[in-house]
């Protein structure tokens, strides 16, 4: 069974899962619970904040993702669509577990986030679309996957954002039936453009995402990276967006993963 998971205290959460609502076909089952009749798939209103529920997997029977709904925030204000596995590369201000990574769903991001691509510009909707680097909590034991609206409240309350949302969300339920091969992301930014680019237009699906910011990294670390990424032998790297990259596609080899450049992989 696949969970959904929104807040009551977050507006773009409840608002993708209006839509969820609204769109797709959910009964009610349960106070605050409501069951997709198409999947396996239940949606879970909760109270407390999403990046707090720890392994909230754990309240029901037979989880194998999780599937968060939520608000994307930043102080620069850009519209934006986006999709990340949670995960604390290093302190754990915002949720989950200091260090520590959850189980990423690399088929999921892909997915949900070549459907918002699709749709935003079906819509013309004026937001950009991306991966995030892997960040915040909760903590889980379970594939988990945040689907988001930012990143300011007039974006969190807009239906036609919350609605491309919930329709890439329940796309995503499709994981099981897909098969692509599965990458990490290594460098660039918190909004990893390349690749972003990669995910949208090849067949390549990738989980994790350690950004620029998080390094340096050791064997640990790298080696944790795959065996947290649900699936996969190589690494795709921003190249110029890597620091010391020569050393880090050095590491990952030594490890015996496979190395590309985001620029090997488009025309």
């Amino acid at each position: 069974m696949i969970l959904i998971i929104a807040s009551s205290q977050d507006p773009a959460g409840m608002n993708i899962a209006d839509n969820m609502l609204e769109h797709h076909d959910f009964e009610r089952i349960g106070d605050n619970i409501f069951e997709y009749t198409k999947k396996n798939a239940i949606l879970n209103i909760i109270s407390e904040r999403s990046i707090y529920a720890d392994y909230i997997e754990k309240k029901f029977d037979d989880v194998e993702a999780n599937f968060f709904i939520t608000r994307h925030s930043s102080e620069k204000g850009v519209h934006t669509l986006t999709v990340h596995t949670p995960g604390n590369y290093n302190g754990a201000m915002y949720g989950g577990v200091e260090g520590k990574i959850c189980i990423s769903n690399p088929i999921a991001q892909k997915i949900a986030l070549q459907r918002m691509f699709k749709e935003r510009d079906q819509y013309g909707l004026d937001y950009e679309v991306s991966l995030e680097a892997t960040h915040h909590g909760p903590i889980t034991s379970v594939p988990s996957t945040f689907f988001e609206v930012g990143s300011k409240m007039e974006q969190w309350k807009d239906k036609k954002a919350g609605e491309v949302v919930a329709s890439a969300t329940i796309e995503a339920l499709r994981f099981n039936d897909m098969d692509y091969p599965k990458a990490i992301g290594v460098g660039g930014g918190h909004y990893p453009q390349r690749l972003s680019e990669i995910v949208k237009t090849t067949d390549w699906a990738v989980g994790h995402v350690i950004p620029k910011y998080a390094f340096p990294i050791d064997e640990n670390r790298a080696s944790e990276l795959f065996n947290m990424n649900n699936g996969g032998e190589t690494v795709i790297f921003d190249w110029k967006g890597t620091p010391n990259r020569t050393h880090y596609r050095d590491l990952f080899e030594s490890l015996g993963y496979k190395t590309l450049k985001t620029k090997d992989l488009t025309n």
